[in-house]
């Protein structure tokens, strides 16, 4: 563990939901925080109490202009017992990929993987026993400031919150696009995980619920044509028996779990095609049966099956049931996540492991 992380355990633990209560996300006890001091250099790492990361200002840039980057990943209670994290160091790079966008100072990963081994042993207790079991981590870089412009940032807060998750979506999900609407166009920031590139979803969410659907299916800006994303989730299709996704052209997020399937799917011998999928193309699929399933990926969601597909008044409804694609790497990624399938990639990284490991 680094010589300058310090470590204080709370002296006031909360009380922990009961094994199999049915709760929203619950924030456990520890989290992690540091501050940029001069020439953007971290300091003050610490692990203690949540209540204990420091404010920002009024005039923080993360407030006032949206200058602020996060991710997501995960730690995982394995069959043996002990506790893993998932692709960390994937999920820390594409965090300093949009630090980078936001002109804001990277974070250096064996800081943060000895920070989350500190502070995934503190909350270790809150892990339930059973094999597969997530501990959420969400990392937030955000810029705080004096003044009222924005500008690169020197002045910032980084901090790592740990939480368990509300109950999983097990699908199979309903999504329909939305007219007026747009998640991202090219040369913009859809590819990264801005903290304020999530608000603008909301309402075209709720437009979508109050359809009876469960998701946005995001088209691109500039002709509405192309297919980008289910919500915040990576989209997958199987077409002609190809595995088909949306290639990433700076406006799909490059999602861990989209990635990882891709790379499973490739190490099997599946063939996948990483391109431009129409929406017409899909529609007009699903109903000749070219498209066989549909599913959807994230840090949160594993492989989840999509079920149906809404656009302009009409909803096309895939095949029922959980697909044999969908269900090989849902089952694969699971098994990988809690220690019951072989790791030939080596994702899972051990909280006890104390050399650097870098994506």
């Amino acid at each position: 563990m680094s010589s300058e992380l310090t470590v204080t355990p709370t002296g006031a633990p909360r009380p922990r939901p009961e094994p199999g209560a049915e709760t929203g996300t619950v924030l456990t006890d520890h989290a992690f925080f540091m501050r940029t001091g001069k020439r953007r250099q971290w300091q003050g790492l610490t692990v203690a109490d949540r209540d204990a990361i420091p404010p920002l200002r009024p005039t923080a840039a993360a407030v006032l202009a949206g200058q602020s980057v996060a991710d997501e990943f995960a730690a995982y209670r394995l069959a043996d017992g002990t506790v893993s994290v998932f692709r960390p160091d994937s999920h820390v790079k594409r965090l300093n990929n949009g630090a980078r966008r936001l002109a804001l100072p990277q974070v250096d990963f064996d800081r943060v993987w000895s920070a989350v081994r500190a502070l995934t042993a503190l909350d270790a207790d809150w892990l339930p026993a059973e094999p597969g079991s997530a501990l959420r981590l969400r990392a937030v870089l955000a810029a705080d400031g004096t003044g009222l412009d924005a500008g690169p940032a020197d002045d910032c807060l980084f901090y790592v919150l740990a939480a368990l998750p509300g109950p999983a979506e097990t699908g199979p999900l309903r999504a329909t696009t939305v007219d007026g609407y747009v998640r991202a166009w090219p040369g913009g920031t859809g590819d990264l995980r801005t903290a304020s590139g999530v608000a603008p979803g909301v309402v075209p969410g709720e437009i979508a619920a109050n359809y009876g659907y469960g998701h946005v299916l995001w088209l691109d800006g500039p002709q509405g044509r192309f297919v980008q994303q289910i919500g915040d989730l990576n989209a997958f299709f199987v077409v002609d028996g190809v595995l088909t996704t949306p290639a990433l052209d700076r406006s799909v997020l490059p999602g861990v779990t989209r990635d990882s399937v891709v790379k499973l799917a490739r190490d099997a011998g599946t063939e996948v095609a990483e391109r431009p999928v129409e929406l017409a193309e899909i529609l007009k699929g699903i109903a000749d049966g070219t498209v066989t399933e549909a599913f959807a990926t994230g840090t949160a969601a594993g492989v989840v099956p999509v079920g149906s597909l809404g656009h302009q008044g009409e909803e096309h409804r895939l095949p029922d049931g959980t697909g044999p694609v969908t269900a090989r790497f849902r089952d694969l990624l699971a098994g990988i996540r809690r220690g019951g399938a072989v790791d030939r990639f080596g994702w899972m990284r051990r909280v006890t492991e104390v050399a650097p490991v870098h994506a």
